[in-house]
């Protein structure tokens, strides 16, 4: 196999292992078949028993008469349960909807055109709202659970509440069962996307066991290929004993036990947070769990242990908003780990906060052109690079016709013919590898990128183009920037210098800028437009290299070669 074939295979087998790579790191891959029956079985009717959560733990053997309240061993007598009342608090962020059947958390709806979404196969849009009716039981769920696993909570997730108060922005419910009393006080920040969260407990006989209070989903496992657009499905996370852990419907371990006192624990909605946040002196644990049917659930459990006539109270707070980082702080520090840019971490941190600049510092305070800026500061810092590569493919194809001729020369003599070339490139500042610099340096940014459009909620929804690019986390709705950015990346193959003489390798290049294309059409639109303004910069770029670089070509000169002896 001769040189330029070498070449040939390892241009293809690289823009191959690139496509490949791109496909296992950044799309997801095809759920199990689901079971329909699944959801039926999983997902309890409204008013039947909650799913199963994790049972008491660390409650001495035979201690279970002592542990449960006087009277709760008989079947409790059945009352006529009051009809539910729904209540709202609002703040100038939120609006939340309460429930008396259960004291659970029915809606939470984030307030600013920035959370309008529209609604999928429809026009019309609606406020984010980041609890789902598919979901049961709803968010803020809980239980009193005694020692023994089997026996049904002392006070179930489904316990008719009554109001004690209720204005615009708090509410305090009560339930009573058998000897115990949980009252649930709900306050609401004015400024800040935290919804407090007091639980206070009494009981007339003693009591050891756990308090359980869920936080719940809805996720689907993630589907489609590799042309499909990509978003990252709700999941459970947790951060306990100092380990952040997420659990995602279809995953392959479908629970997680916190190896330690657990600091938060909620639902993950990709650029949104549901979560519970504990004072880890608390001793409270977590519990993730992510069932077949969709339902995720994510439970902090707090230790109880009362004497007759005792009483017990607990302070959490519920984030209920974006994953915005000075959101996240402001309610409570271990919230910024919520925030994943995985292994690109370190540069998705400093491209988000180089477009955040741009966004605050330049009018019109646009996404769209702080990407483009973004674009242009790269290309300006990489410019050094970048012009040293393509000023070294322009030398390589102006000797292009003395390495053939050395070729012809030296065909028996594959060595000689190999320091012959280096020595070539030596005198006229040729490096081989030149023409791998450009996409080595921009590779990292585009997957940093990538990553940054799919986690930070700044870019969500951001408009660039009304009417076009209403969104640059979603893909191009009329597909014009990936077919704008493949006619691009054509262009930029003709006026680059290339080693390669062989017609059929250039083929390979523009059906391989068309691949890359058709790869592109639902990628978020934000990363399409960074290419599509670095192919037009390059073009430029190559342009002026033309214009400046100078001095008769190759093919005129004469080249001494020392013919092989006998």
């Amino acid at each position: 196999m001769n040189d330029t074939n070498r070449r040939l295979f390892l241009t293809i087998a690289i823009c191959l292992a690139v496509v490949y790579g791109w496909s296992m790191l950044f799309q997801p891959q095809r759920p199990a078949p689901r079971d329909p029956s699944s959801a039926s079985q999983q997902t309890p009717a409204p008013g039947g028993q909650p799913p199963a959560v994790p049972a008491a733990a660390g409650v001495p053997r035979g201690t279970e008469a002592a542990a449960r309240p006087q009277g709760a061993d008989a079947p409790a007598r059945q009352v006529p349960r009051l009809p539910a009342q729904e209540l709202a608090l609002d703040s100038d962020k939120l609006h939340l909807v309460l429930s008396t059947d259960g004291g659970v958390l029915k809606s939470a709806l984030l307030k600013g055109a920035k959370f309008r979404k529209s609604a999928e196969k429809s026009k019309e849009t609606a406020q984010v709202d980041l609890v789902s009716a598919a979901t049961l039981p709803f968010p803020l769920s809980t239980e009193i659970r005694g020692p023994e696993a089997a026996a049904p909570a002392l006070v179930p997730a489904d316990a008719a509440y009554e109001v004690v108060r209720h204005d615009g922005r708090s509410a305090v419910l009560r339930t009573k069962a058998g000897a115990l009393t949980l009252t649930k006080t709900f306050s609401l920040d004015p400024s800040t996307y935290r919804l407090d969260m007091k639980l206070d407990v009494q009981s007339t006989g003693p009591l050891m066991g756990q308090l359980l209070v869920l936080e719940t989903g809805h996720g689907e496992a993630p589907s489609g290929g590799m042309f499909s657009s990509r978003a990252t499905p709700g999941q459970t996370i947790c951060q306990a004993g100092g380990k952040l852990e997420r659990v995602a419907t279809g995953a392959k371990h479908a629970s997680w036990d916190g190896p330690g006192a657990a600091s938060f624990a909620g639902i993950d909605e990709q650029y949104f947070l549901d979560a519970l946040v504990v004072d880890t002196e608390s001793k409270a644990t977590c519990h993730l769990e992510a069932q077949p049917g969709g339902t995720l659930i994510a439970s902090i459990a707090l230790p109880l242990s009362l004497s007759a006539g005792g009483q017990t109270s607990w302070a959490l707070k519920n984030f209920l908003g974006p994953k915005d980082t000075d959101e996240l702080v402001a309610v409570a520090a271990p919230l910024r780990e919520a925030v994943d840019f995985g292994f690109w971490s370190v540069i998705a941190s400093f491209l988000l906060a180089v477009m955040k600049f741009f966004y605050k510092a330049v009018p019109p305070h646009n996404w769209g052109v702080a990407i483009i800026l973004l674009t242009v500061a790269v290309k300006v810092v990489t410019f050094p690079l970048q012009h040293r590569s393509m000023k070294s493919m322009q030398e390589m194809q102006r000797i292009q016709p003395q390495l053939e001729e050395m070729k012809k020369k030296f065909a028996g003599d594959s060595q000689r013919q190999n320091l012959e070339q280096m020595k070539l490139f030596k005198e006229h500042g040729v490096n081989p590898m030149g023409s791998c610099l450009p996409m080595v340096i921009q590779m990292p940014v585009w997957f940093a990128l990538y990553k940054t459009l799919g986690v930070s909620v700044e870019l969500y929804n951001s408009v660039f183009i009304p009417g076009w690019l209403n969104d640059l986390t979603a893909r191009d709705p009329y597909f014009v920037l990936p077919v704008a950015m493949g006619v691009t990346m054509i262009a930029t193959q003709v006026l680059t210098p290339s080693p390669m003489s062989n017609p059929g390798q250039k083929t390979i290049g523009y059906v391989m800028s068309g691949f890359f294309s058709l790869f592109m059409l639902n990628i978020p639109s934000g990363l399409t437009l960074y290419i599509f303004v670095n192919n037009i910069l390059s073009i430029a770029q190559q342009i002026y290299l033309r214009r400046t670089m100078g001095g008769p070509p190759a093919a005129s000169r004469t080249v001494a070669v020392t013919p092989q002896r006998a």
